[in-house]
């Protein structure tokens, strides 16, 4: 397949980078010195302590500049910069081209197919612990790792399964088809956005979080409010997805982050909005009350505001 990755960070930058081990043709998009580094000495990634170095690759900063359309996209760019970056791969985007986003949040699909076309989009969702070490240097820490991607009406197409047959082929053991990628989206919500809420607001590693009593209470009050939400809004969550999230959250190992927790302590920008923020969006327009998001949003927002990590 012709792949492009659009932001190559530690999701786009791992993901991507196995693909292109595998033999596909994959494009990467990246900015500053993280772009010049690949398009000089390659993409190294480092997977749990094994090293690879993929040389050359093709880099560019905009995905206009590799000319011609995609069979994939890897949308894996920060939520806040969605609106830009679902305008700039329009021109690569063509009618058979499978877009799946695998980003924080749940309003993915709908905001790229509003540019480049819903029956362009299918659902992603992945848990992946991945950072930039240093520019070109991917690293994968986390000792789980998967992909589900599927149908964003339901079932699981022919798109679908090429898909996850190129990443299984590539050493993505944990991929899967999902015949409700929805649900698959909002479990990793509701697991995601209490985490990074709470990680973020104590400013600690998730271990530190769910090996206190204060820690497993806050973060389950938080996830109870998503799963209200979620089930609101006329997503199938039913009492299986909270046990199943708990369980995830609950043996997170501890020196596991957030990525939003490490932007609040390299004071940039962070995603704030479509996590709690979507939160409280979402159940102010379902009726539900979300008290303790409110709460928590609130000391994160003036966190944010004091290093211009929120406009």
């Amino acid at each position: 397949m012709r792949v492009l990755v659009m932001g190559s960070g530690g999701v786009g930058g791992y993901f991507g980078g196995i693909l292109a081990k595998a033999g596909h043709d994959v494009v990467f998009t990246a900015r500053g010195a993280h772009l010049e580094a690949m398009q000089n000495n390659g993409l190294t990634l480092i997977d749990r302590g094994e090293t690879t170095l993929l040389k050359p690759v093709t880099a560019v900063r905009m995905p206009a500049e590799a000319g011609g359309e995609f069979d994939l996209v890897l949308f894996t760019v920060k939520t806040y910069d969605t609106a830009g970056a679902a305008e700039a791969i329009e021109p690569v985007v063509g009618p058979n081209t499978a877009v799946v986003p695998l980003q924080n949040g749940v309003d993915a699909v709908d905001e790229i197919g509003a540019v480049v076309g819903p029956d362009r989009m299918l659902g992603g969702s992945t848990n992946i612990g991945a950072r930039i070490n240093e520019p070109g240097v991917i690293e994968r820490f986390s000792p789980f790792c998967n992909v589900t991607i599927g149908e964003p009406k339901g079932g699981i197409s022919e798109r679908v399964e090429k898909i996850i047959a190129a990443f299984k082929e590539a050493g993505q053991e944990d991929a899967t088809a999902s015949p409700d990628i929805t649900r698959a989206v909002w479990e990793k919500f509701m697991l995601l956005a209490p985490l990074a809420s709470t990680t973020s607001a104590a400013n600690v590693a998730s271990g530190k979080v769910n090996g206190t009593d204060e820690g497993r209470a806050l973060w389950k009050q938080l996830m109870q409010e998503v799963h209200a939400v979620g089930k609101a809004s006329g997503v199938n969550l039913p009492d299986e997805s909270a046990v199943n999230m708990e369980n995830f959250f609950l043996n997170l190992p501890e020196t596991h982050t957030t990525s939003m927790q490490r932007d609040y302590a390299g004071e940039r920008r962070v995603e704030l909005e479509h996590l709690a923020g979507t939160v409280i969006r979402r159940g102010k327009a379902v009726g539900v009350p979300t008290p303790i998001f409110d709460t928590v949003y609130a000391v994160l927002r003036i966190r944010a505001l004091s290093f211009g990590g929120v406009s």
